[in-house]
C-alpha cells in the first residue's frame, strides 16, 4: 500500500501548524498531498507538496454538505474514508508532528488516543476492509449509533419522534472515534491498534505543553513514538502567535525551517 500522506483543508492559507506538519512528514519521507475545495486560492504551501483539488476525492452533496457551516469535522471523516476507498495511502490530521517515516506492517493503522478510544488523526484502512464499508454507508440521517447505550438511544428515540434526526443532531465523533473503535472491535481488529505512544503520547488535556519547556513534551515521548497529534482545538488561539522561545513548538518549527 502507498505510503502517500493526504490531509484537507478549508481556508485561503495554512498556518505555520499546518506548514510544520506538512514539512515533518516531508523530513520522514512521505509525499503529501494537500487536498482542498479551493486550490487555486491556497497559500502557504511548502515546497514539494501537492495540491489537488478535493471534488476528485468526494463531491456527492451528501457529504460535502457538512462542509458549508459548522460540521468541517463530520464531512473530514467521511472524506478519509472516500481517501481509503481510493487506494491514495495514509490519512494524516495537519496538527501531527511526524517524527519518523510511517512503516507499519498491519493493514489497518490506527492508534488508542487513550484506553477504549481509537483515534483517526493518523489512519490507514484497506480498500476492502469490511470496516470501510460499514464507514462509508452511513446514512445521513435516521441513524441511530450501534453502540449508543440506553441513555444516548433514550435522547435519539425523544429526537427521533419530533422528526428527522440528521447527523449533525448526533454528538461529536460518533461517525469518526466512536464509530472506529465500535467497528475495531466489532471485526476483531484491536491486535492492530497501535499503543498510545505511537501516535498520542501528548494527552488532549496537556497539549498546551507544547508552548512549555520542550523538555516537558519529550519526557512524554516514548521509543515507539512515532508522531505527536497536537490537538488543535485545544491549542488554536495560541496559534495566533508565535510560540515561546525554548517550547517544544518553537524547537519543532525551527528543526523544520517553518517561520512564524
Amino acid at each position: 500500500m502507498s505510503d502517500q500522506l493526504n490531509t484537507l483543508w478549508f481556508g485561503p492559507t495554512l498556518g505555520y501548524l499546518e506548514r510544520l506538519s506538512i514539512r515533518s512528514a516531508q523530513a520522514a519521507g512521505h509525499e503529501v498531498t494537500i487536498w482542498s475545495y479551493q486550490p487555486r486560492e491556497l497559500t502557504g504551501v511548502p515546497d514539494g507538496a501537492t495540491v489537488r483539488d478535493a471534488r476528485e476525492v468526494m463531491s456527492d452533496p451528501r457529504r460535502t454538505k457538512h462542509f458549508d457551516g459548522a460540521f468541517k469535522a463530520l464531512g473530514s471523516d467521511f472524506f478519509r474514508y472516500e481517501i481509503f476507498a481510493q487506494g491514495l495511502g495514509y490519512w494524516m490530521d495537519l496538527d501531527v508532528i511526524v517524527l519518523k517515516p510511517f512503516q507499519f506492517d498491519e493493514p489497518h493503522v490506527f492508534g488508542w488516543e487513550r484506553p477504549g478510544s481509537v483515534n483517526g488523526a493518523v489512519l490507514r484502512i484497506p480498500a476492502d476492509s469490511p470496516m470501510l464499508a460499514e464507514l462509508r454507508s452511513v446514512p445521513e440521517r435516521n441513524w441511530r449509533p450501534p453502540f449508543f447505550g440506553p441513555r444516548r438511544s433514550m435522547h435519539y428515540y425523544l429526537k427521533r419522534l419530533r422528526g428527522d434526526v440528521e447527523l449533525e443532531d448526533l454528538p461529536w465523533g460518533v461517525v469518526g472515534p466512536e464509530l472506529i473503535t465500535y467497528l475495531a472491535r466489532k471485526y476483531r481488529l484491536f491486535d492492530q491498534v497501535q499503543p498510545q505512544g505511537v501516535f498520542y503520547p501528548l494527552p488532549y488535556l496537556r497539549a498546551e505543553a507544547l508552548f512549555e519547556d520542550a523538555s516537558i513534551v519529550e519526557s512524554m515521548l516514548k521509543p515507539e513514538t512515532v508522531a505527536i497529534h497536537m490537538w488543535n482545538s485545544r491549542i488554536n488561539k495560541r496559534l495566533e502567535s508565535p510560540p515561546p522561545p525554548g517550547s517544544y513548538l518553537a524547537k519543532a518549527c525551527s528543526r523544520h525551517g517553518v517561520a512564524f
